[in-house]
């Protein structure tokens, strides 16, 4: 109770669907950090970025849904991110990217 639930989807995805795995509070908290380091990111993303993480990402659930593989691709987007903050320009498409594609509202 009190968690955020897109924190708790997002630990969900985090495991490929063929997998077997047990739920542990450790993956909610890391979970919970991934989120806030995409919704920190969201504001600063360029378009040409958030273009080519659409790519990625639907790349990669287009292999046998790899949504590891997807959340991956963002965090990548996101350490350069964090390095090197774009202009803001792609926020919109990135958000909408992460709901259509994902289920995950990063708005905040």
């Amino acid at each position: 109770e009190g968690r955020d639930p897109m924190a708790v989807r997002l630990a969900l995805l985090a495991h490929h669907y063929r997998s077997d795995w047990e739920w542990t509070d450790a993956d909610l908290a890391a979970a919970e950090e991934r989120l806030a380091s995409w919704r920190r990111v969201a504001r600063t993303v360029s378009r040409e970025r958030a273009e080519a993480l659409v790519g990625e990402v639907r790349a990669a659930l287009a292999a046998d849904l790899d949504a590891p593989a997807a959340l991956t691709a963002v965090d990548a987007l996101a350490a350069l991110e964090d390095h090197d903050p774009g202009d803001g320009s792609g926020e919109d498409l990135f958000r909408r990217l992460l709901d259509a594609r994902l289920g995950l509202l990063v708005a905040g």
